[in-house]
């Protein structure tokens, strides 16, 4: 077994001279510690949840800016077909069914994904 070494100092509160252990695990014991540790057990923690939050917010903010591209795509083709005068009843049936496309896109994906 190795030799011990202690670190000596002296109490500041009690004014005794006090010892302690300078390394009481070896740093092999705690190398071989963190090798049998599995990498998950490593990722979680305030480090892995902030990694995995910034993750969330990059993808939602790709996402978003890819719907706001599409909202310009899909209104600038709707126009082009909707008259000028008297254009919102137009408007209205081009919600509907903008709407039921994008309801049955979102079903269809939610089932993809199920699977």
């Amino acid at each position: 077994m190795a030799k011990k070494s202690y670190f000596v100092y002296k109490d500041s509160i009690t004014g005794k001279i006090r010892r302690r252990l300078t390394n009481p695990i070896p740093q092999n014991a705690i190398i071989e510690k963190l090798r049998n540790i599995p990498v998950d057990r490593l990722i979680k923690g305030p480090a892995g949840e902030a990694k995995k939050q910034m993750l969330t917010f990059m993808t939602t903010a790709f996402s978003l800016t890819a719907a706001l591209f599409w909202n310009d795509a899909i209104k600038a083709m709707i126009t082009s077909y909707i008259p000028k005068e008297g254009g919102w009843p137009y408007l209205m049936v081009a919600a509907v069914i903008v709407t039921i496309i994008a309801v049955t896109f979102t079903w269809m994906v939610s089932k993809a994904t199920e699977r």
